[in-house]
């Protein structure tokens, strides 16, 4: 298949060497000093589970829409900052309106958040927007070029918002790009209501990066101290409540999965932690505003997430 990754970061860098080894075609849309090295001396993946080292196809945002055709791409993943989505939205639909193709590609998110499909199924007519999870990976890019990765690396995806009235043809697609991840030895899933597994990424999500970015430390850092563990659980728990303002219902055991999920995880560095640490913008926003407006929807407080956003915002001004 032919595959193109918008923000070719950490995970976007390792799915794509998967895939690549596996055969594919892929091109990578990423900027800076990372591009400037994958055009000029390649890519490298590091993991325990595969090594990657070759030339690869790297391109800036606007050499990509300017020279591709929409009929020469099967699926475009993107894994932007959520604060970019809709601004990309707009661009890709400009792009793909140009076009006169009857077959459009898919587009599947991989990114934090639980609103970045919205955005893309608003922006985009007549185009199949996947929701997906990428699941158990802790990745960052250690240089110019060259990634990390550590966990199984799984992935979770579906026809946004779930799959109550998809066609036969839409299935056979999206169990085409199924065959297609797990051959590229990428441990993936099919699920009928994606934006239910977003909003239980989320309950993650929610409750260690900002944690974690807050303290400088890594998940296994905060899951193992004892007096953190109400503050987590309180974060977890005000994300079920948000989600069923949105129309997702999570249970209790749903939080409970979550928790086991990450504490019995490798250690990692949240992306968010990564950001601050390369001075980039936090997706506070995307991760804990939508919590936050979510219970306010319900008439409810999310004191947890309002303190634990707050007193990392009040950190990131007075480092400035």
């Amino acid at each position: 298949m032919r595959f193109v990754i918008i923000g070719a970061g950490g995970i976007g860098c390792y799915y794509a060497a998967r895939l690549i080894q596996a055969g594919h075609q892929v091109t990578l849309v990423a900027r800076g000093e990372h591009l400037r090295a994958m055009r000029e001396t390649g890519l490298q993946v590091k993991h325990t589970g595969m090594a990657f080292d070759q030339a690869v196809s790297a391109v800036t945002m606007e050499e990509w829409l300017e020279t591709t055709s929409v009929n020469s791409v099967d699926v475009i993943i993107v894994c932007l900052k959520a604060m970019q989505t809709e601004a990309f939205a707009k661009s890709l639909k400009g792009w793909i309106d140009q076009s006169n193709s009857a077959k459009k590609p898919m587009v599947l998110s991989l990114q934090n958040g639980v609103e970045n499909e919205k955005y893309l199924n608003d922006a985009l007519d007549d185009v199949l927007v996947l929701g997906g999870i990428a699941r158990r990976i802790g990745t960052h890019i250690v240089a110019p070029g060259i990634v990390e990765a550590v966990g199984p690396a799984e992935v979770i995806f579906g026809a946004w918002p779930n799959h109550v009235s998809i066609s036969q043809e839409v299935l056979s697609r999206l169990n085409e790009l199924l065959t297609c991840f797990n051959d590229a030895k990428i441990p993936t899933e099919l699920s009928e209501d994606i934006n239910k597994e977003t909003w239980r990424k989320l309950i993650i999500n929610n409750a260690f990066n900002p944690l974690c970015t807050l303290l400088e430390v890594e998940t296994g850092d905060v899951a193992k101290v004892a007096n953190l563990q109400p503050l987590i659980r309180g974060a977890m728990e005000e994300s079920a409540l948000a989600a069923s303002a949105y129309g997702v219902e999570l249970t209790d055991d749903d939080v409970e999965g979550m928790y086991t999920l990450i504490s019995t995880f490798d250690s990692i560095k949240p992306s968010m932690l990564i950001d601050r640490e390369k001075a980039k913008p936090l997706e506070i926003e995307e991760i804990c505003g939508v919590v936050i407006r979510g219970c306010e929807l319900l008439g409810k407080d999310a004191p947890y997430n309002r303190s634990i956003a707050g007193l990392l915002e009040f950190v990131l001004k007075k480092n400035k």
